[in-house]
């Protein structure tokens, strides 16, 4: 084995572990933690916003490097290793040789897979995590679900993508493809929560002890709890840093109004059934496309 290959297994082996430690430890956090509707001022609003928008980007930044990329990386080596002799060499979907692993491969394959699904993961999780179920580990695995029944039907998991008459065994190639979709929603899930529960907003807002404690308790105040807004760099792209700025405009002027009325039984209903749905139809799909792949 190559000493690229040595070092490939010696950092994607550890990352996946740490991965599925995190989504273990903090599987039973709550998703979301509660946040009034009844918004002090409006600087609270874009302040809390801007805290939001850190946690759910750098969970999706760590996950995504720790899964998406650095594990997908190790799935391809693992069916490089397993293919047949004649797939060694051949060109795959993405444009890879079987059976031949480059760091300037990796680090290129995991810097784009392992950013760029993760930050649309992202932002669909922080728009619709209220009407996800409240254990991170089932918000997750929702998540994990809808972008494998999407995204991973349309790309990877595609019955086109000539990458399964090439790798082998096919069941192999389906399972662990499927499985990193899954295992990054639910690592995700539980970094998510636990950010959510432990970031506190950059500067404080609140006038008083009360007002804090009724925003939601942080377990400490340090420069380590701060690390996470470090992800909102993503802003300096022109399209994102648009979007974000009207999203916390309309957050200060409706100053938890919105926040009130989606949170209404008949709105949370609704929505939940919308979500439900669409996470049936996305297993429904991945199913189906797993059949006419194997």
């Amino acid at each position: 084995m190559r000493a690229d290959n040595l070092i490939l297994v010696a950092v994607c082996v550890p990352a996946v572990a740490v991965a599925v430690v995190m989504a273990w430890r903090w599987r039973n956090l709550d998703a979301a933690t509660a946040r009034p509707n009844d918004a002090p001022t409006a600087r609270w609003c874009v302040l809390d916003s801007l805290r939001a928008l850190a946690c759910v980007l750098a969970a999706g930044t760590a996950s995504g490097l720790l899964v998406v990329g650095l594990g997908g990386r190790l799935v391809m080596r693992i069916l490089g290793a397993t293919s047949r002799d004649p797939a060694q060499g051949l060109t795959t979907e993405a444009g890879e040789r079987v059976g031949e692993i480059t760091m300037s491969g990796t680090v290129s394959f995991v810097l784009f897979a392992g950013l760029v699904a993760p930050l649309v993961a992202a932002m669909l999780f922080l728009l619709l995590r209220r009407w996800f179920p409240r254990p991170a580990w089932a918000a997750g695995l929702t998540l994990g679900v809808l972008l494998a029944g999407t995204l991973g039907v349309a790309e990877p998991l595609s019955p086109e993508n000539i990458d399964f008459a090439i790798l082998a065994p096919t069941w192999l190639a389906v399972v662990l493809v499927a499985g990193t979709a899954l295992l990054f929603g639910v690592a995700f899930g539980a970094l998510a929560a636990k950010l959510d529960a432990t970031v506190p907003p950059v500067f404080q807002p609140y006038e008083s002890n009360s007002q804090h404690e009724a925003a939601g308790p942080y377990e400490s105040v340090s420069i380590a709890t701060r690390l996470p807004y470090l992800s909102l760099v993503v802003l300096l792209n022109p399209a994102l840093a648009a979007s974000t700025i009207v999203g916390l405009g309309l957050r200060a002027v409706s100053r938890g109004r919105v926040g009130k009325v989606l949170d209404r039984p008949e709105a949370l209903a609704i929505g939940r059934a919308v979500v439900a749905a669409a996470t049936v139809a996305s297993a429904a799909a991945l199913v189906n496309a797993a059949a006419t792949i194997l």
